[in-house]
C-alpha cells in the first residue's frame, strides 16, 4: 500500500552513491579500491548520514513508502522478487540452512533527489524477518541486471541502513514494516542477492573487492560509539543450483 511520507535531504553518502551507480565498470572498481585503501572515509560517510537523518526528523514524521502493484519498475527486478517469494518464506543454504520471509517490497528511500519521479528505485528491494530466530530484521537489495554491480548495491544497502536505523526511524519501521517484529533491541541483517558467479574478470573482480569492503566497513563501523548495536551480519547470496532444497546459497557472511 502506497503512503505518504517526509523526503529528508540527502546526504553525502546517498549523493555518492547516486554517482557510483552511473560510472563505468572500470570508474567503479577505482573508487572501491580507494575507499579501501582509506576505508576511515567510507565510516564517517555513513556516519555523518546516520547522525543527519537522527537529527533532522521528528518521530511524527516516520513514514515508510512502499509502491503500489503495477507501478512502473524494472521488469527484470520484479521478476527476481516474484521468483524469490512466491512460494513464502526463503529457504538459505548454509553449514546450518536458514529461512527469511519478505514483509515488504519496494521501500522507498527517505533520503535523496525529491525531483526523482520513481524514489523506490533508490530504496530497498525487500525488508523481511529472520525465520525460527531470534528477532531479526532483513534490509535486502538485489542484482536484476548486470548494470547493477555489487559495489553500487552495497552502497544502497549501506546508504539505507544509515536512514532507516536511527531510533525513531527503527521504530516506526518496526510498526509500519515489520509488524512489531524487532523487539525491544532490534538487529538487522543486510543481505545483497547476486546474479550467477561472473566468468567475466572484471564483474569478477569488483564482486571480490565489494566484499573487501563489506568486511572493512563491518569492522569501522562496529568500533563507531555513534553508531548504535543494530547490524548483526552483512551477507552475500546466490541463486542455489537446480537441484538443491534452497531457493539460495550463502556467497560469504562478515
Amino acid at each position: 500500500m502506497a503512503e505518504l511520507y517526509t523526503r529528508f535531504p540527502s546526504t553525502i553518502l546517498r549523493q555518492r552513491f547516486e554517482r557510483a551507480r552511473a560510472l563505468s565498470l572500470e570508474a567503479q572498481m577505482r573508487e572501491c579500491v580507494d575507499y579501501l585503501q582509506n576505508p576511515e572515509v567510507l565510516i564517517q560517510e555513513f556516519v555523518d548520514a546516520y547522525t543527519a537523518i537522527e537529527s533532522c526528523c521528528d518521530p511524527e514524521e516516520q513514514k515508510f513508502q512502499t509502491i503500489a502493484p503495477g507501478a512502473d519498475v524494472p521488469a527484470s527486478r520484479a521478476a527476481l522478487l516474484d521468483r524469490l517469494f512466491a512460494n513464502g518464506a526463503v529457504s538459505v543454504f548454509d553449514t546450518v540452512p536458514f529461512e527469511f520471509s519478505c514483509v515488504a517490497r519496494d521501500v522507498a528511500s527517505m533520503s535523496g533527489s525529491t525531483g526523482n519521479p520513481l524514489p523506490h528505485v533508490d530504496g530497498l528491494d525487500y525488508v523481511g524477518h529472520m525465520v525460527d530466530s531470534e528477532p531479526v530484521g532483513v534490509l535486502g537489495v538485489v542484482q536484476h541486471d548486470l548494470q547493477t554491480t555489487p559495489f553500487s548495491l552495497f552502497l544502497r544497502l549501506i546508504t539505507c541502513l544509515s536512514e532507516i536505523a536511527p531510533d525513531a526511524q527503527l521504530r516506526a519501521a518496526d510498526t509500519a514494516l515489520f509488524k512489531g517484529g524487532l523487539g525491544v533491541e532490534p538487529k538487522l541483517d543486510l543481505q545483497l542477492v547476486l546474479r550467477d558467479a561472473d566468468t567475466e574478470p572484471a564483474h569478477a573482480t569488483l564482486r571480490q573487492l565489494t566484499h573487501d569492503l563489506a568486511e572493512a566497513f563491518y569492522a569501522g563501523i562496529s568500533e563507531e560509539w555513534q553508531f548504535p548495536d543494530v547490524l548483526r551480519n552483512i551477507v552475500c547470496l546466490l541463486p542455489a543450483p537446480s537441484d538443491s532444497d534452497e531457493l539460495l546459497i550463502l556467497e560469504w557472511c562478515v
